[in-house]
């Protein structure tokens, strides 16, 4: 059950771990040297101009969120790296950003739904600092005195909310929260809010319950990292990203569609749910590229039958 708490406590900062897996503590950071030749394309021309004269996709239909029986899944992918999970006790809510610009980042895709038509939500995972997961305005009007888990360093950013307790994660730790158990995986990513802010934690999180397990991967460029913690972690479900891969820096710090099939078939999951594309022009490539790319991916490794293509706001139960 969540650690007992009262309403002084609301800003402490609580660290839960079942395994410290100090060893493992930024062993993964990608390398943020853009490459020699990213000065070649303007993506202030040739994407972030263009994307301002578009107009926003999508609709915000009210969602109908199915009955979850206990031992089922229910996923609404909302956009980008955004996901309402529920089980019969109880609504997770990971990565949350209705916000409509990123800074200067127009959003193309409509969030699935309005914020307002939301169930109840019962914890808060957020993966990393950066703006297109945390978002602090999203995360304000999510607030109702709940727990938030965030991974090591980032807590400070998400004290005065609303939230009544901060969980920080680091690598492999694992936390109880009522009938879920989640924990911190490694990814190669990094996770500073501003340019100097290095010292932030970053991860993906295996969320447990009912003796089935979901894999939200954050954002993470291929690493080899994918085998352990298909090892250390029997996941059936696994939320990984396929956008973003064409950098306006040339920097290698999202995967493609077909690493993404590759880190899946690694972790030896069962099911494939794409994310992190369709929103935000965050790469040179196309807003639907990434799809087809997996479909043709997944194709080739005789999984198609595998990859969950969601649509945002149309929730599924698995």
């Amino acid at each position: 059950m969540p650690i007992p708490f009262s309403k002084k406590s609301r800003r402490n900062v609580v660290r839960q771990a079942t395994d410290n897996g100090a060893e493992n503590k930024r062993s993964t950071r990608v390398r943020l040297i853009p490459s020699a030749d990213w000065h070649k394309r303007n993506f202030l021309t040739t994407v972030l101009i263009p994307s301002l004269f578009t107009k926003r996709a999508g609709d915000h239909a009210p969602p109908h969120f199915p009955k979850i029986r206990k031992g089922q899944i229910g996923i609404t992918w909302i956009g980008h790296a955004s996901f309402l999970i529920q089980t019969h006790e109880v609504n997770v809510l990971i990565d949350p950003i209705w916000s409509k610009w990123l800074k200067v980042i127009k959003r193309l895709k409509q969030p699935g739904f309005e914020i307002h038509h939301l169930p109840s939500i019962d914890f808060v995972l957020v993966t990393h600092a950066h703006f297109d997961h945390l978002d602090r305005r999203t995360l304000a009007r999510v607030a109702a005195d709940q727990p938030i888990v965030v991974p090591i360093g980032v807590g400070n950013l998400v004290h005065d909310l609303g939230f009544n307790i901060v969980h920080e994660l680091d690598y492999w730790q694992t936390l109880k929260l009522g009938p879920l158990e989640v924990s911190l995986t490694p990814c190669a990513h990094w996770g500073a809010r501003f340019l100097a802010d290095l010292h932030r934690g970053f991860g993906g999180f295996v969320i447990k319950m009912d003796g089935r397990a979901i894999f939200h991967c954050g954002d993470s460029a291929y690493f080899d990292g994918f085998k352990e913690i298909g090892q250390r972690h029997d996941i059936e479900i696994a939320l990984l990203p396929i956008g973003g891969y064409d950098a306006p820096t040339g920097r290698e710090v999202h995967m493609n569609p077909e690493q993404a099939v590759q880190a899946f078939v690694e972790l030896r999951a069962k099911t494939l749910v794409p994310m992190h594309y369709g929103s935000f022009r965050l790469g040179y490539e196309p807003l639907e590229e990434p799809p087809a790319r997996l479909l043709a991916a997944a194709s080739a490794h005789g999984i198609e039958d595998k990859v969950l293509l969601m649509t945002e706001g149309a929730p599924a139960v698995l």
